[in-house]
């Protein structure tokens, strides 16, 4: 009998160890809203008001993220208001990995680079192409 208890400790152990990673695609930022994308955390509330072809992946268990979007570069959105430029090696890369992500982000010299949310996220813009990827390291 406890070595049963013992095995099913073990293997919840396990279970709750594992991450979950949900995958979310929002056509346009209002889609994202009406879907409470914003209000429970998922995406930031600073993106452009622009922003389409949201894509995100967020694990479950360590609350990180990677998200990827589009945005008019006339729109004048400017991630200074809501960021800090960093240099293109310092942030890290994030733990999530998906095909959509490009192998170069973080330190392609392509974009400008940013930290937000008090250091504990980064922004790689493009803004000539008004291409986006954001992604937190930690919570």
């Amino acid at each position: 009998m406890k070595t049963s208890i013992s095995i099913l400790i073990v293997l919840l152990f396990f279970i709750s160890a594992c991450s979950e990673i949900v995958d979310s695609e929002y056509s346009t930022l209002d889609v994202a809203r009406k879907e409470n994308a914003i209000r429970t955390g998922l995406l930031p509330g600073w993106l452009p008001s622009s922003s389409r072809k949201i894509t995100v992946a967020y694990d479950v268990g360590t609350n990180e993220k990677i998200l990827a979007f589009q945005y008019k570069t006339d729109e004048g959105w400017n991630p200074l208001e809501k960021c800090k430029q960093i240099e293109a090696a310092d942030p890290p890369k994030p733990h999530i990995a998906r095909p959509w992500w490009p192998e170069n982000v973080p330190a392609s010299t392509r974009h400008t680079y940013y930290t937000c949310d008090g250091g504990d996220s980064y922004l790689a813009a493009h803004q000539k192409s008004g291409q986006a990827f954001y992604w937190n390291t930690k919570i």
